[in-house]
């Protein structure tokens, strides 16, 4: 069995989905007969995780998320943003004190297995945060946005060793956006405390609002953050033309 802890963020409103969401957590919308949680769940238990090991992140409408994982639940989640439903999480990890390396993975994403095995292959063996990036994603992007630099944030890093050097703002020079992140990221157990407190020293309404991107940014110099290029598929399914771009992706 792989050893290692999973956070499966699932607490937003998913609102630009309209009815699909208005009973539903957005993990739960289906995709080609699978909801997007069945599908993430499917490929980690291919790898070898055990369901005791997934812990869903929750907020709205999370009595409907499985109750056969753990679960934590932001019961702010109208007020606050993706990263304070992470930290619940990453808490409840330290607080049982396991030491296991954690893989957050955003709940309204879809992955191909060669990017979920992608990832097995790096947890075990990094010092550091380790976060994935799309390099294929401008073609991924058109399918989604009319303007790609509308959703775009910028993101680079340094070619030879792969470390972050900036992430999650906005300009106008192509060459700024070397990548996307992927809604996902691979926290060491020994940087686990030091991720928790840098997110805990921020000002109280820093917190509530900041999203990761913009957190990886300030916490850059402190942390250190490395980068995963790839080009596997996959989607966040934040909108109705997602949801029909995820469906042409995963038949």
């Amino acid at each position: 069995k792989n050893k290692m802890k999973i956070l499966i963020i699932c607490a937003g409103l998913g609102s630009r989905l309209g009815e699909l969401t208005q009973n539903n957590p957005k993990c739960m919308v289906k995709v080609n007969n699978l909801s997007i949680l069945e599908r993430t769940i499917s490929q980690l238990l291919k790898n070898k995780i055990c369901e005791d090991d997934i812990i869903l992140c929750g907020g709205y409408k999370h009595e409907l998320l499985p109750n056969k994982f753990k679960k934590v639940i932001n019961f702010e989640y109208e007020n606050t943003n993706m990263m304070i439903t992470t930290i619940l999480g990453l808490e409840e990890i330290k607080q049982s004190n396991i030491h296991e390396n954690v893989l957050v993975l955003y709940g309204d994403c879809l992955y191909s297995m060669e990017f979920i095995d992608l990832l097995f292959t790096k947890i075990d063996n990094s010092p550091e945060v380790l976060i994935p990036v799309d390099l294929d994603w401008r073609e991924k992007w058109v399918m989604r946005y009319e303007n790609i630099y509308l959703d775009a944030e910028t993101l680079k890093y340094n070619k030879k060793n792969n470390k972050l050097l900036s992430i999650g703002k906005k300009t106008s020079i192509p060459g700024d956006y070397m990548g996307q992140f992927m809604g996902s990221y691979i926290i060491p157990f020994l940087k686990l405390d030091k991720f928790i407190l840098a997110f805990n020293n921020l000002e109280i309404n820093l917190r509530k609002k900041i999203s990761t991107t913009e957190f990886f940014e300030i916490t850059k110099h402190l942390l250190n953050y490395y980068v995963i290029p790839n080009t596997n598929r996959w989607t966040e399914i934040d909108t109705p033309r997602d949801l029909k771009y995820a469906k042409n992706l995963f038949p």
